[in-house]
């Protein structure tokens, strides 16, 4: 039986801050600056995202550097030139993205209903930043620097459930990145939300417990236990 959760755990990226605008914003620029023509900054956002997935399962190394090696390897793929400054200002952009339109509200109404907590596939410095764009302050951040890897690795999971002190019947874990999280999620037996906001197709034959397209949607979904109990 599934009931009203006493912490919920996001993803950040994706779910709670639109970074697919901001890396496509990236590519855009460096388009521009170079006065290319006939490359689609979504397909090399794409090509990225591909590219960095690999990357994160090998052993663990600093965000920045991954962030900097899988950006090179992107570029180098499409033959786009680049400047080491630009791997170094994507970097530094990340934190600053913004949220999507309902994450600051909806965060703040959760969160009179139980404890946020985020798991997330960057670094402390990184995430920090971003913690103060949303402007809400979540119970707990848990960064693959702390845990020594990336999300799929279980490690992250594992560590937000050592800090909580509760049963993984007790928290759900809220995610736009099916490979990233709702599968490692699903392996430990947690209550998952995909936050599908692109409306893109299931990658796999893992189901989620429950699918929305955003934020407001799975607040719904929470107050209305809520009100039940």
């Amino acid at each position: 039986m599934i009931t009203l959760p006493k912490a919920m755990t996001f993803d950040c990226y994706g779910t709670l801050i639109d970074w697919e605008s901001g890396i496509q914003q990236f590519f855009a620029q460096r388009l521009a600056a170079h006065h290319l023509e006939g490359l689609d900054p979504r397909a090399l956002q794409h090509k990225w995202e591909e590219i960095q997935f690999v990357a994160i399962q090998q052993p663990y190394r600093p965000y920045r550097q991954v962030l900097h090696e899988t950006m090179r390897m992107t570029l180098e793929s499409w033959q786009i030139p680049y400047a080491e400054q630009d791997l170094e200002e994507f970097a530094t952009a990340m934190g600053s993205w913004p949220p999507f339109p309902d994450t600051h509200q909806a965060l703040l109404e959760l969160q009179k209903l139980t404890k946020t907590v985020l798991i997330t596939n960057t670094d402390d410095e990184i995430i920090a930043q971003t913690e103060r764009t949303i402007g809400v302050k979540f119970d707990d951040i848990i960064t693959a620097q702390q845990a020594g890897a990336y999300k799929p690795s279980h490690k992250g999971f594992l560590l937000a459930r050592q800090r909580l002190g509760l049963p993984v019947s007790e928290i759900w874990h809220a995610a736009f990145g099916f490979n990233y999280d709702i599968v490692p999620a699903t392996e430990l037996g947690y209550t998952t939300v995909w936050v599908n906001r692109q409306g893109e197709a299931r990658p796999m034959h893992v189901h989620e417990t429950f699918l929305v397209g955003d934020l407001r949607t799975l607040l719904y979904l929470v107050k209305g236990m809520a009100a039940e109990m």
